[in-house]
């Protein structure tokens, strides 16, 4: 009985292990829908802060890359996630879910249309596709290709902006010091073979 109980144990774990597979940076899961998903070890994070309410609470702001991979046509995102330390809605007031993200590429702004995450995938609201310090209350997608994921990954990124459909916009500043994406970006062209497309190439 006992070793019953022992093998069924480790036929569990190494489910486990498949459906969240490491190569690299690459961090991989299967949904219930038959699409992998790919996506980095850890977001990068912003954060901005509004003295006027508050010296230690803040807005924060969660980036991430992700592929999907629906039997074999792979799809690029940049995974949004909205976080705040701020009681909005009672010291604060709150804040529009933004439409619009802006990054900036040797100077110039690239503008990506932002979409709820549970568009890109059905079952997307229901666990946090990336871990973060504060619990996210809004998770937006941008379509990107992998080319433009290579461009963002060869930048710093100091900040990133985001606007309302009223064009107003908010700046959220790099709140801390880590590597980019771009061993992650690296080991996703090189396990394509070539510069993959996607979809969003024919936007």
């Amino acid at each position: 009985m006992r070793a019953t109980v022992f093998v069924t144990t480790i036929a569990l774990a190494a489910s486990s292990v498949v459906g969240c597979a490491r190569d690299g940076g690459l961090i991989e899961r299967l949904d219930q829908h038959g699409v992998t998903i790919t996506r980095d070890t850890a977001p990068l994070v912003f954060a901005r802060t509004e003295g006027r309410y508050s010296r230690s609470a803040r807005d924060y702001l969660y980036l991430g890359p992700v592929e999907t991979n629906r039997q074999g046509i792979r799809d690029y995102y940049l995974w949004v996630g909205i976080a705040t330390t701020l009681d909005r809605g009672f010291i604060a007031p709150t804040v529009e879910i933004p439409h619009m993200l802006y990054l900036s590429v040797q100077g110039e702004p690239i503008e990506l249309p932002l979409r709820p995450w549970s568009e890109v995938l059905r079952d997307g609201g229901i666990e946090p596709l990336y871990e973060t310090a504060v619990d996210t209350d809004t998770v937006l997608a941008a379509r990107v290709t992998l080319q433009q994921l290579e461009l963002f990954a060869a930048e710093p990124l100091a900040s990133v902006t985001t606007a309302n459909e009223n064009g107003d916009t908010r700046e959220y500043f790099r709140w801390e010091e880590r590597q980019g994406w771009l061993d992650f970006v690296a080991a996703l062209a090189g396990r394509a073979g070539a510069p993959a497309t996607s979809r969003a190439d024919s936007r």
